[in-house]
This record gives structure tokens, sequence and C-alpha cells, in this order.
């Protein structure tokens, strides 16, 4: 320890060392911001405790200490100072672990897998019955593509936390790129018990009980989804073609019918809301409805596409022709890519009008 400043406040004199800025970080990352809890876990280290008190005679009289003080967070080198001052995960008997939880997704987000597994490690040091971080640590691991040590960590973190709603997500989504599709579903259902609002997991799951062959529960999923977001025209459109996978032509009908009748919210559902109303020749309500999407935005390249298709199906060909030069100038790689929605909406005819046959 290294003495940096001494502040008068009040006629008393606070020193500030080399160590003051780790035991804030040690406050906000393991006991969210409580002296009174970290006090307790160093009753017998009285250098600890004289920080803390200078720390707590700062933030009453002058400011509140935070992470100003001592971003970033650097893990392994506040590990070595733990070690250097001989603290060892055994003190942190009244700490959280949210806080390092926190800071080890933070570093599996930025692709520091290897620091986030040494976070998590320490995590585990402290607590053995942590279960976010056997849930983190197992989704790393399928990052990886090891699915067996994934799978233990995971199946381990819900063995502690049974609610724990992203360990069920994230064992669904292993057994279904192992192929076990039913294994993968009956994962997902349970997520879907725990956490109904979890909307992309209905997609998954339908899409888990496609690759059964069992279009019956896909219909049945994708109603459940429609009775928590009556709204999802990519909803109603999955629910459409299942319908038709299983013979029931008048309800697939139906729900087509829907989508004709309703506007996009979601700007994800534009695209599919677009391609059934332009398969009905509702060309003039396509160009409205995208116009409005579009507003001031330059780079919503996909809208664009269909904003060209309803000009050019309403004969506004000066307005098609624009967006396609501006595409080929800017992005004609994804105009290439798009061929099959030229094809299904365009004649030979209007595409060589427009340069993209």
């Amino acid at each position: 320890m290294e003495r940096v400043i001494i502040l008068e406040i009040q006629q008393k004199q606070i020193e500030i060392t080399t160590d003051t800025p780790f035991v804030i970080m040690l406050r906000d990352l393991m006991y969210e911001g409580d002296w009174e809890f970290m006090k307790q876990d160093f009753v017998n280290k009285e250098w600890i405790k004289r920080e803390i008190e200078n720390c707590e005679y700062i933030e009453n009289n002058v400011t509140l200490l935070n992470e100003v003080v001592y971003d970033p967070i650097c893990f392994e080198e506040l590990v070595e100072w733990l070690e250097k001052k001989k603290i060892s995960p055994r003190n942190f008997i009244h700490a959280t672990m949210n806080g390092l939880y926190d800071l080890a997704l933070d570093y599996a987000d930025k692709d520091l897998h290897e620091v986030s597994f040494k976070v998590i490690k320490y995590i585990l040091e402290i607590d053995k019955n942590y279960a976010p971080a056997y849930e983190l640590l197992g989704s790393l691991m399928l990052e990886k593509g090891d699915f067996e040590q994934g799978i233990r960590y995971l199946d381990k973190a819900i063995e502690i936390d049974p609610w724990l709603v992203e360990a069920y997500s994230s064992l669904g989504e292993a057994y279904y790129n192992l192929g076990e599709y039913a294994r993968a579903a009956s994962y997902w259902e349970k997520e879907i018990e725990y956490a109904p609002d979890n909307k992309f997991t209905y997609f998954m799951l339908a899409e888990a009980y496609r690759k059964m062959g069992a279009h019956s529960r896909v219909c049945e999923v994708l109603e459940r989804f429609l009775k928590i977001d009556s709204n999802s025209v990519l909803g109603m459109f999955e629910l459409s073609e299942a319908y038709k996978k299983v013979g029931k032509l008048d309800k697939a009908t139906e729900m087509e019918q829907r989508i004709l009748k309703t506007r996009p919210v979601y700007m994800s559902d534009v695209e599919v809301w677009s391609r059934i109303q332009l398969k009905h020749g509702n060309y003039a309500t396509v160009e409205e409805v995208v116009t409005q999407m579009l507003g001031d935005s330059k780079t919503k390249t996909h809208l664009k596409l269909l904003l060209f298709l309803a000009y050019l199906k309403q004969g506004k060909k000066d307005q098609a022709k624009q967006i396609i030069q501006e595409m080929k100038d800017q992005n004609i790689w994804y105009l290439y890519g798009k061929k099959e929605l030229f094809s299904e909406f365009l004649t030979e005819e209007e595409m060589r009008s427009c340069g993209i046959s």
C-alpha cells in the first residue's frame, strides 16, 4: 500500500492509497455497494477496515464513490491484488455473486472467453452452488463446440435452480444442434412454462416439432404464441403454413386473411407481411406502409427492395429504377441474393425493364 494523497475534509485528514480504488471496486462487485456487509467479512483486517471507514467518510461528507474511481475493471489485476493482500474466496461470506456474474457476462459478450472462464471459476470458489455461473459456463462450452461439457454444466445449473430459464433455453439449443429434436422440444417447453413471454422460444419450439414431422404440435405451439402476441405477422404466417401441412386449408386461408387485414407493428414482420400483400395485389398498401416504415432512414435495404416491387407493380418505373440503381451502386451482392424474391413477383419483362434480369 502506498499513500497517494491526503484529503482534508472538515479538518479531518483522509488518506487515499493505491488500495482505495480496489476496495471500492470490491464493494461494488461483490457487496452490491453495501459497506456494512463488506465490513462484516473483514473484521479482522484492520487495514481494510480503515480504508472502508475513510471511503464512508468521503461519501457522507463529499460525494458518492462509484466506478469512475476504478474503471475499467481488469479482473486479472483484481485477483492479483487480492492474492497480494491475502484475501481468499473464503473471506467472502456475506458477498453476493451478481456483480462478478455480470462481469463474466460482459467479458463473454466481448468474446474474451478465457477471462470470462477465470471469473466464473472464482465465483464457484466462493459459492459452489451459484447456478447462473454453471449456466454461463455451459453456454460458453457450447459456443466452443464442447457439447458434452456444456450440457453437463447446464444440467448442474438446473439441478441447483430448477427455475433457471436460461439453462433450459441453452439445453434446447444444444440438443437441437445435435439433431435430438424431441429433447430440444422438451427443454423449450419447460422454458415457456417458466417464461411464457419468451417469444423467440415459441418459434424454435415450433421448428423442433416441424423437424420431427409433428405438424399438429407446430399448430398448437403457434396458437399459444398468438395468444400472447396477437400482433405477430410472422406468427400468423407460420401458423398458416402449419395449417396447410395438417390439411386445415380453411384455417390457413382464415389466417392469411387476418394478415391482409392487419398492419405490421414490428420491423421484423414487414417483409413477410409485404409478401402476402404483394401476392394479393395490394401494391399501394405496401407502398404506403413501407414508405412510412422507412421514414428518413437510408439504411433499411430490405425495405427499399419491397418498395421497389410495390412501385414497379403499379407502373411507377422511374421510382423503381432509382431504387435498383442505388442498390447496384451501394449493395449489389444483396441485390443478387434476392433473385428468388424477384422471380416470385416479377415477370421476365418487368425485370428486364429495370435491368435486373
